[in-house]
């Protein structure tokens, strides 16, 4: 009996680790609900630098983006996920806003966890 106990609550528990992990798909929307400093980056090489660069020597300081090649997301705007590179780990995303000054912009799929997924509105017809 103690150790059914013991197994469902182990089961419980990396269930609710397994919920927690949120896996980021195309077409997704997500909106910057806390103020953070998120950026997006203009082109897809610096995303990809950034991203190398924590992965592999662990300091986001050896590596510098030049400030007038990035957006920094305010809290409340949108995106939407267009395209996934490098096995999930840059996206190429689309700012929600009214005459954003980019067609599209990158970001990192660390940076994502500073954002909410919005539910998709399912049409009843």
């Amino acid at each position: 009996m103690k150790y059914l106990f013991i197994l469902i609550v182990t089961s419980l528990s990396l269930a609710l680790v397994a919920k927690d992990e949120i896996i980021y798909e195309v077409g997704n929307e997500l909106k910057l609900e806390r103020y953070s400093s998120v950026v997006l980056y203009h082109y897809k090489n610096d995303a990809i630098n950034i991203n190398l660069n924590r992965e592999f020597l662990d300091s986001p300081y050896d590596l510098m983006v030049d400030v007038r090649d990035l957006y920094k997301v305010e809290r409340g705007e949108k995106i939407k996920l267009l395209e996934s590179f490098r096995d999930g780990k840059i996206f190429k995303v689309q700012l929600l806003k009214e005459k954003p000054k980019r067609p599209y912009y990158f970001v990192e799929l660390e940076s994502l966890k500073h954002y909410s997924l919005i539910e998709s509105k399912q049409s009843s017809g």
